[in-house]
């Protein structure tokens, strides 16, 4: 065969290509990698309106954790943690406040932390077993206390007789 008979054959092989129609594997791919950074970066604007509500309920799961542990490290007879729906403290049996981690006063302003909190009031003893702080009884059920921040709320839930914060 001569070598204007292969120049032939070859762009004849070429227009038979492109009468096919179709996507090549190339720009499927590029398709597919073009929809999965929008879909990423969607799905992160999406999880950044929550970030404030999480931080503020990680925050709050960890100081009330840190009470528990502080009254079975303390072995005082109880340490409360409280809110009066504008701040909230830790406070032991003999009126002397707790520094929560974090913190630089003895009282913890919930507006300055951009949050709403309701009051609620939460003692523990030597042993770390929560109790009603209004009324002196052992949890007989979870306690629950609602935090809004940045217009959704999340729900810490303190279990009875273990005390574990979820």
């Amino acid at each position: 065969m001569t070598q204007a008979h292969r120049g032939t054959r070859r762009s004849g092989t070429t227009q038979a290509k492109a009468l096919c129609g179709g996507f090549t594997l190339i720009e499927l791919i590029t398709v597919l990698i073009i929809l999965g950074l929008l879909s990423a970066l969607v799905l992160a604007q999406s999880a950044n309106l929550n970030g404030e509500l999480a931080a503020r309920l990680s925050e709050v799961r960890s100081q009330l954790r840190y009470v528990q542990l502080s009254a079975m490290k303390s072995g005082s007879t109880y340490l409360t943690i409280q809110s009066d729906g504008a701040n909230y403290w830790a406070q032991y049996a003999n009126a002397t406040y707790l520094l929560l981690p974090g913190e630089t006063s003895q009282s913890v302003s919930i507006s300055a932390k951009s949050m709403v909190m309701p009051a609620f009031n939460l003692r523990y003893d030597s042993l770390g077993i929560p109790y009603d702080g209004t009324t002196g009884n052992k949890l007989s059920s979870a306690a629950s206390i609602t935090i809004t921040a940045n217009n959704t709320n999340g729900t810490l839930t303190v279990t009875p007789e273990t005390g574990f914060v979820q």
